[in-house]
């Protein structure tokens, strides 16, 4: 029994709340209402004799309306269904743990959260119609005794204008708050409410620079941008480094000396890659995909995908050691332990929400910080038979990212959403004893990224824009040898480059990595991270035009037939280059892909920020899609539904590297009579 928010299995649920019930063989038939029943699908759930009203029932989930009057207390949970009775002792508490809502309904990544005068959906400039922007966040089990604390990327906001049922549903409540206007190009940042002394589950929005502002600025107000860095990775022994760009699913090779992009590599059309880490002998790269529950893994030699795995749904971060990966699957309440030799992947089950990871290589353990219920899993890569052992952190800790430091026995924790004075947690490793630090001394802006170096920890302070070196101690006492390095707006990851000695700081808000001496702390230099190798100029095209230029980038150079009729089953060849692994072959409507012509701005928001491009014509499916080992060659059987007109289509092709041109010509045409 959990919030059905947050679905974190807390002690305690609150009368007026929403809830899910989860398990095996609850019913034997699938049923939902918009009104609440007290009944459905022969369902009945009761706390005390009270009947809950249902909104929905399923084999293995129901979702149910605690009753308001239902006092707090001791209880007994009683599920009535045609496969049995079930029941389940709980406690309802008026102050129990807060369930913000996710855009995904797992109550992790994007928040259920609305500009309160556009209804849009984000992203967001901290301005509206010239007025601060106001934002309405959907939550359940709030108490509201009091008004809640809420942050956003650490930040308190000071405005929290109304909290309270919301008008639509009963259950769900909504609190509405005014954007800092300090918050302006922070990127993706978390969101997290606090009520009654106890912390919701963290979700995450982005934060766009104002109109005009910084290297990269929006074109309007509100307005999605098509190209959002979101990680750096440094490629030990080079001049390198790989960024991800998780709105045009690529990622580009900065080059530290030349100071500019020197390689774009396409990901398949909606990835939303956000991590990537880089083995040490600089030979390949896992990516996590979030969008695609996958992680593309990249041969450096070549600069060409030569893996998808299949890893858990929403995956947030990925560390490396030797021939192990470890990739947090933030949704899906999972580890995926990836054998980098034969490719196989192992699934460990860990908390709610695991956020980040990290590598032990001398003891082979792994360790995941699990964001909602504030714990670390710890992983004997040895034996996965054996359940992860758990280091509960302090009430409250909503844990980030983490870092070891294996020589000082200790691991280091960001907690973004928990401080605006950039606290984080030392845990020593042998104990599991955890300390708060704080590593923001400008205080305008929890810690996102980081990096290590030695026993010194880099940070990124996303929402206040700068970098922060700090020294680590024996037993985590930290040290700092700078104050706050100044960057450039929505600094969100960090990397060190050794042979430079330089600390790259990638940052969201304006696109760019900035420069900053190993030694001295000072900005030597920026990358325009966000402009590719053949774009020319200051300049920068908010569309993603600059994935029909990259190396790896899939082509079709002919098509055989060209023409088909409706209502046919037939056999399509495909020519071309870097189509290894294609997956997909689907048919599109012309009309709706963008062009050289208007795929800037205005059309580049209309497409959300990932692909496909232009709308599918669903009455042609392809199956049965083979190969050849050169990649200049594939096969698939296309069924054409009798339905529909007349018409021309763009085919386009799925495969490893991204997708083929959404740029119609005359090999890439179809006419279906």
């Amino acid at each position: 029994m959990v919030n059905a928010a947050s679905f974190l299995n807390d002690t305690s649920l609150a009368p007026g709340a929403i809830i899910s019930i989860l398990g095996p063989n609850l019913t034997n038939t699938t049923a939902s209402a918009s009104n609440q029943p007290h009944t459905l699908g022969g369902v009945t759930v009761k706390i005390r004799g009270t009947s809950l009203g249902l909104f929905y029932v399923g084999p293995t989930q129901i979702n149910a309306l605690i009753d308001p009057s239902i006092s707090p207390g001791a209880a007994t949970l009683e599920v009535d269904s045609p496969t049995g009775t079930f029941t389940k002792d709980i406690v309802l508490a008026a102050n129990s743990t807060p369930g913000a809502f996710s855009l995904f309904g797992t109550g992790t990544r994007d928040g259920a959260i609305q500009n309160a005068v556009t209804y849009g959906l984000g992203p967001y400039t901290v301005t509206t119609n010239g007025k601060p922007t106001l934002l309405t966040i959907y939550t359940t089990g709030l108490d509201l005794s009091s008004a809640p604390t809420v942050t956003i990327g650490g930040v308190p906001v000071t405005k929290v204008l109304f909290y309270g049922a919301s008008p639509c549903c009963p259950g769900l409540q909504q609190v509405n708050v005014e954007v800092p206007a300090s918050l302006a190009g922070a990127g993706r940042v978390e969101v997290a409410i606090t009520s009654g002394s106890k912390t919701s589950n963290v979700t995450e929005l982005v934060i766009l620079p104002s109109p005009g502002q910084g290297s990269y600025p929006p074109a309007a107000e509100n307005k999605l941008r098509s190209r959002e860095i979101a990680s750096i990775a440094y490629i030990p022994q080079t001049h390198l480094a790989l960024v991800t760009d998780e709105n045009d699913d690529v990622v580009r090779v900065i080059d530290a000396v030349q100071r500019g992009v020197t390689r774009t590599i396409n990901l398949p059309e909606g990835a939303q890659p956000v991590a990537l880490a880089v083995n040490q002998p600089g030979t390949l790269a896992v990516v996590a995909e979030r969008n695609r529950g996958k992680v593309a893994v990249i041969d450096l030699a070549t600069y060409m995908v030569t893996k998808e795995l299949a890893v858990g749904s929403g995956p947030s971060d990925v560390a490396l050691s030797g021939t192990f990966a470890l990739v947090a699957n933030q949704d899906s309440d999972t580890v995926s332990v990836i054998d980098l030799n034969k490719f196989t992947v192992t699934t460990v089950n860990v908390g709610r929400g695991p956020r980040g990871v990290a590598v032990d290589p001398t003891a082979i353990t792994g360790y995941v910080t699990n964001e909602d219920d504030g714990t670390i899993s710890v992983i004997n890569l040895t034996n996965f038979q054996v359940p992860p052992a758990i280091i509960q952190l302090p009430p409250n800790s909503r844990p980030g990212l983490i870092q070891l430091l294996p020589a000082l026995g200790i691991a280091v924790v960001t907690e973004q959403s928990v401080s605006a004075s950039g606290e984080i947690l030392t845990v020593i490793l042998a104990s599991g004893a955890a300390s708060p630090a704080l590593v923001n001394p400008a205080r305008n802006g929890g810690a996102s990224g980081m990096a290590v170096e030695a026993n010194t920890v880099y940070f990124a302070n996303q929402s206040g824009g700068s970098m922060t070196a700090a020294l680590m101690g024996v037993g985590g006492s930290v040290h700092f040898t700078s104050t706050n390095v100044a960057v450039d707006l929505g600094a969100r990851a960090v990397a060190v480059d050794l042979v430079d000695k330089l600390v790259l700081v990638a940052n969201q808000g304006s696109g760019t990595v900035v420069l900053v001496d190993l030694f001295s702390n000072q900005v030597v230099g920026r990358i325009n991270a966000v402009r590719s190798e053949l774009e020319g100029g200051p300049s920068v095209h908010d569309d993603h035009l600059d994935r029909e230029t990259a190396g790896n980038e899939p082509t079709i150079t002919s098509m055989l037939p060209n023409a088909g009729n409706r209502g046919a089953t037939f056999t399509l060849t495909i020519n071309g280059t870097n189509l290894q692994g294609a997956d997909d072959v689907f048919f599109v409507d012309p009309a709706t892909l963008p062009s050289n012509a208007n795929a800037h701005g205005a059309v580049a928001a209309d497409e959300h920020g990932h692909g496909p491009f232009g709308a599918r014509d669903p009455n042609v499916t392809a199956s049965n899609i083979l190969v050849n080992g050169a990649g200049t060659q594939l096969t698939a059987t296309i069924k054409i539904a009798t339905g529909g007109g007349s018409r021309q289509r763009v085919v386009r092709v799925e495969a490893l590297n991204g997708d083929t041109s959404f740029v119609a010509s005359s090999i890439n045409t179809f006419q279906i009579n």
